[in-house]
């Protein structure tokens, strides 16, 4: 259970890590485009990188504020929803479907992309 102070301390600390750690991303849910900030974070297969083999489709986790405004909330999260980003550092940002919702609270929520 989270208490009403943790939710605002978590809130505020939100903007903060954002604007240190976030990268602009286009997140396209089927009818208005909304650019937003995320996290993004660049998923690897350590046996495949030992074997130098390369990923055939990039994963990357996508961190952003659970939020329908500020980011993607977790309740409007549905089929062939699609956000622009990256698909590793330095390249140019290309389409990727929301694969699935890793990990969401209150405050945030981490999805799968590829």
């Amino acid at each position: 259970m989270t208490t009403a102070f943790e939710t605002k301390w978590m809130t505020a600390g939100r903007a903060a890590f954002l604007a240190a750690f976030g990268r602009p991303v286009t997140y396209q849910p089927g009818t208005l485009d909304r650019a937003i900030t995320a996290i993004v974070r660049y998923v690897t297969d350590d046996a495949e990188i030992l074997t130098g083999a390369r990923l055939r489709t990039p994963k990357v986790h996508v961190k952003v504020a659970n939020d329908a405004t500020l980011g993607i909330a977790a309740s409007e999260f549905a089929d062939n929803q699609t956000i622009s980003v990256p698909p590793r550092p330095g390249a140019t940002a290309r389409t990727m479907q929301l694969a699935r919702i890793v990990k969401a609270n209150g405050i945030w929520v981490t999805y799968e992309c590829h």
